[in-house]
């Protein structure tokens, strides 16, 4: 086996026993849409060079969820989220919790028509962490997982959106601006 060879088998052996086939994109996370982008570029404004995000499409397709995280969007309590409608081609927020942390989880259990929302929450003041259930109020979801309507929740049946060990695609510049 030369060299070259025994380096790259190694490489391997040492990706798989340290999970790193676990470190792909959650099944649910949507190809890179121009639309999407578009939103998040117009959202960004001056934060673009130092913008990461973490998209995922809901089972139905019929939401959008974007953790942003880079210093504009997190602070020590988490990072936001947004919550999204796609409309057409372009997106709708109907939601942005302030302070969350993934994983983030869509729950079986429904407010005003919509499956609820899980989130981390953790510093900014709270020293045991523990994960939320956000509502949707029939408008919007809820913005603060720390205070009601949003309340703590165990094991709650439901399913992972975003991981917690996602890194984020970088939010770069449109092309044609500086």
């Amino acid at each position: 086996m030369t060299r070259q060879a025994a380096a790259l088998a190694l490489a391997l052996a040492v990706g798989l026993s340290t999970g790193a086939a676990a470190q792909a994109p959650s099944a649910a996370a949507p190809p890179e849409d121009p639309g999407l982008i578009a939103y998040l570029r117009q959202r960004a404004h001056d934060a673009l060079d130092t913008t990461r995000y973490t998209a995922a499409n809901t089972p139905d397709g019929a939401m959008t969820v974007v953790y942003l995280t880079g210093p504009n969007w997190c602070g020590s309590g988490g990072c936001r989220l947004l919550v999204l409608d796609r409309v057409g081609g372009t997106y709708r927020s109907i939601g942005e919790i302030g302070v969350a942390r993934a994983p983030v989880r869509l729950l079986e259990r429904q407010s005003h028509g919509r499956r609820d929302l899980a989130v981390q929450v953790a510093g900014g003041g709270i020293v045991e962490g523990y994960e939320a259930a956000v509502p949707f109020d029939g408008r919007r979801y809820a913005s603060n997982p720390t205070v009601a309507p949003s309340a703590r929740i165990e094991d709650a049946p439901g399913e992972t959106l975003i991981r917690a060990d996602e890194p984020g695609r970088p939010l770069v510049p449109a092309p044609d601006k500086p």
